[in-house]
């Protein structure tokens, strides 16, 4: 069916404008980045819940502040984005042929997408950030 699958956390929301983007971040996919097309395709998140107090203020800004200077240099000089939580758009084929997205671990006790990051990095995908577009975070 799809080429491309989204992954979106509980506390995350698409916008509708938003959605209106979603073909030119598709068509990223046939762009060549360095040597090789992107296996993941990150994108900016927008907290919208900093207003509620005065700690979901500083969640925001720590949030904020991570997403968008930490991913940006993980992901342009660096190519590696450990995806945890992040809206990311992941090449369907790439990863199924690798032994999909999520994965169990016998040393850590959880079965989370983090290892989606870990595996791209380390089986030789490519990694692409895009401000262009952007999903919501709710945090608190």
């Amino acid at each position: 069916r799809g080429d491309a699958v989204q992954t979106i956390d509980m506390n995350q929301d698409n916008y509708f404008e938003e959605a209106l983007k979603m073909r030119n971040l598709l068509e990223e996919f046939k762009e060549n980045y360095g040597l090789r097309k992107p296996t993941i395709l990150g994108v900016r998140e927008n907290i919208f819940t900093g207003s509620v107090s005065s700690l979901a203020w500083f969640m925001s800004a720590q949030e904020t502040s991570f997403v968008t200077l930490g991913q940006r240099v993980l992901a342009d000089p660096l190519k590696v984005r450990m995806h945890y939580g992040h809206p990311d758009v992941f090449d369907r084929f790439w990863f199924l042929s690798r032994g999909g997205i999520s994965k169990a671990s016998k040393v850590i006790n959880i079965s989370e997408d983090i290892f989606a990051g870990f595996n791209c990095t380390l089986r030789g995908g490519n990694v692409t950030h895009h401000e262009y577009i952007q999903v919501g975070k709710g945090r608190d």
